[in-house]
């Protein structure tokens, strides 16, 4: 896997972002990098034609801004500024709004959120999102900010850290299509079986967890039901259960019955047209969870906390439920399920291929992107592999920047409109007349029905327009679009030049399908057997169950450490825990209480970070002058810190002795 840069540009020092982040890289095994921009140089950064952002051709640009200062009119140009950018570079942008000083509020952040809602290219966290996630108590560092514009505590940065991650992820990673459960203990307590099916208990823990899977199927996500149990008893909890939020028309498709889940699972991807590779699988009994992930280790197989008020936190932190972006195609993709069962009824009762197709009374438009089809045209390039002709994938930035063409294929039929379902990515070769096609795909769901025939003619008529010889359609072989390679191979007129297929403009206008006499009617498409890579349960059960807060992420990444590397050896505890932190921060550990900690390799960033970690500790603010000195040795700041503390006590013991008894008394008794 090629290493992702992850580009950052923050209106404050963001640089303690980047222990967070190499954690979770290394906890992720994702292969990734940090840059940065400038500091507090973010409108510099998004418009300049080079730098860290404009540079960045495989990851992700964040932006993270503090907008408490800010005047809603500066939010509009920021959004202008980070739309100029995702138009420009091949990577999505993730805008966060970091929160100002407690009592602030920020109304700038609104405006910036609503300016940028539904641009495909841009995703935008606001300190509210942040905040619902990994809240931190006491985020805000007011002697950080003094020193050097470093507002946050660590455990803010860590927070901050884990979102950028997290939204890397979502990004970057392939999404599940269809989310399968549990019925006894996971949608309901008890066992219908034996309590009946108005016995079972549906408290509002698993009402929460019934809500999070409507917000799933809301999203685009399919939702299905595999139990052993009796189907009629989960129907019938399904249906009359006055608790339940989760009913019959909410599931696409169900095995119910005493099979193997395993079995069960392979079954419905079979119903569903889909891989295995598409599902989650939730489930409240490990055994099963352990039965489906040796059977089928390309399923994300989770076993569900025991408690039920575990399991929504846990799923709210299940990363791989998490969507980017949420197309119209997304939200209709439950009832075109529907639809397609009704399709397959038609198919099963025509006699033949021939008249099935021509009572679908199809309809296919090929038409140029519009703005709004761009979140939609970057997911299929993600995800269509059997009909695509070189499974060229891109983000939607990626598409807004394409050189050449996009054109998008809508299909419809007697039954209902199957959406936006193909993309056809060309250019014009003014040498040879030819129009090029670059990427041709079609989704598996309009296969076998003709679709890829009607957009050739399409894009012979546009070359006929054009005043073009012919077309030429780039192929390149993987191991899952050989229909795309028969599609081209049995074109009238085709030849072979290389890596290219091309034929004549006639041709390709004259391009026609003709099912198989006697062929059984078609499906939505065939799913191939092919081998795919194990899902990895156990990482993100490990991050869904314990990675959870700015707290923990803090403590993983402590424990990460193999420990300070030093060999100072001093009978001072004081000097001890500074070259104990000194070893955290620097390149190179010290090696005696006279190293000097410029020498060593610290920059002005690590010396904040020391001061800071000094005021937790000790509880002492240094001063500016007792860092910035060619004497900052661990013995020369052990003394300083030990002085201040000095300090702070006599001045506390001074202020002690000017109160009365009742009034000590009074300050006792607040305190506890």
């Amino acid at each position: 896997m090629d290493a992702l840069c992850v580009a950052v540009a923050a209106s404050f020092t963001a640089d303690p972002i980047d222990e967070s982040l190499r954690h979770w890289w290394d906890e992720l095994g994702m292969p990734a990098r940090t840059t940065f921009a400038p500091y507090n140089q973010v409108f510099q950064a998004l418009l300049e034609a080079e730098g860290p952002l404009a540079a960045n051709r495989h990851g992700v640009n964040v932006v993270l801004v503090r907008l408490d200062r800010w005047r809603e009119a500066e939010a509009d140009d920021l959004a202008a500024a980070v739309r100029h950018s995702a138009g420009r570079a091949p990577v999505p942008h993730l805008v966060v709004c970091c929160p100002g000083p407690p009592g602030t509020e920020d109304k700038a952040e609104l405006r910036l959120a609503e300016a940028l809602a539904g641009d495909a290219r841009v995703r935008v966290v606001t300190s509210a999102d942040l905040a619902a996630l990994y809240p931190v108590d006491g985020y805000f560092d007011e002697y950080g900010e003094r020193s050097a514009d470093v507002p946050y505590t660590r455990a803010m940065f860590a927070a901050l850290g884990t979102a950028v991650a997290r939204a890397t992820h979502a990004w970057v990673t392939p999404r599940p299509k269809v989310v399968a459960v549990d019925a006894d203990n996971t949608l309901w307590d008890g066992v219908v079986g034996e309590d009946g099916p108005l016995g079972v208990r549906v408290p509002p823990a698993r009402r929460a967890f019934q809500e999070l899977l409507l917000a799933q199927r809301a999203a685009g996500r399919l939702i299905a039901v595999c139990s052993k149990n009796a189907e009629a008893d989960v129907l019938a909890v399904l249906a009359g259960h006055p608790d339940m939020v989760l009913r019959p028309e909410h599931v696409s498709a169900h095995r119910i019955d005493w099979a193997p889940k395993s079995a069960n699972l392979a079954a419905l991807a079979a119903e569903l047209d889909l891989g295995l590779d598409s599902f989650v699988f939730l489930d409240d009994n490990p055994v099963e969870v352990a039965e489906v992930r040796a059977a089928h280790p390309e399923v994300l197989a989770l076993a569900l906390p025991a408690e039920a008020e575990a399991v929504p936190g846990y799923l709210r932190h299940c990363w791989p439920l998490d969507l980017t972006s949420v197309t119209d195609d997304d939200r209709e993709r439950a009832e075109r399920y529907a639809v397609e069962a009704r399709r397959r009824a038609a198919g099963t009762a025509a006699p033949s291929m021939a008249s099935f197709l021509e009572g679908l009374d199809l309809v296919v438009q090929v038409r140029p992107m519009a703005p709004a089809d761009l979140a939609r045209t970057a997911q299929l390039t993600q995800r269509t592999n059997q009909f695509n002709l070189t499974t060229v994938r891109r983000g939607a930035a990626e598409l807004s920047a394409v050189d050449g063409e996009v054109l998008v294929v809508d299909v419809r039929d007697r039954f209902g409109s199957y959406g936006q379902v193909g993309v056809v990515v060309h250019s014009v070769d003014p040498v040879h007349r030819r129009l090029c096609v670059e990427t041709f795909l079609l989704s598996c769901r309009v296969l076998g029905r003709g679709v890829e025939h009607r957009v050739l003619a399409a894009l012979g008529t546009l070359a006929a327009e054009r005043g073009l010889a012919g077309i030429a359609l780039a192929y390149a072989p993987t191991g899952r679009n050989r229909p795309a390679y028969d599609f081209l191979t049995g074109l009238p007129g085709v030849r072979r030049e290389g890596d290219t297929f091309a034929l004549s403009t006639q041709d390709a206008r004259a391009a026609r399908y003709e099912p198989p006499a006697g062929a059984p009617p078609p499906v939505a498409g065939t799913v191939a057997a092919r081998p795919a890579a194990p899902a990895d349960a156990e990482r993100v059960h490990r991050v869904a169950s314990g990675l959870t807060s700015a707290a923990r992420v803090l403590a993983a990444i402590d424990a990460r450490r193999d420990g300070p590397a030093t060999t100072v050896r001093t009978d001072d505890p004081t000097e001890a825990r500074v070259a104990a932190i000194w070893a955290e921060l620097l390149d190179f550990p010290p090696g005696s209480v006279h190293d000097n900690f410029h020498e060593l390799g610290g920059h002005s960033l690590a010396l904040v970070r020391f001061a800071v970690r000094v005021r937790d500790e000790f509880g002492v603010e240094l001063p500016v002058d007792a860092l910035f000195t060619d004497a900052f040795t661990v013995a020369g700041i052990a003394r300083t810190i030990r002085e201040h503390a000095t300090d702070g006590l006599d001045s506390l013991l001074a202020e002690l002795e000017q109160l009365s008894d009742d009034e000590v008394r009074a300050l006792l008794d607040a305190d506890r």
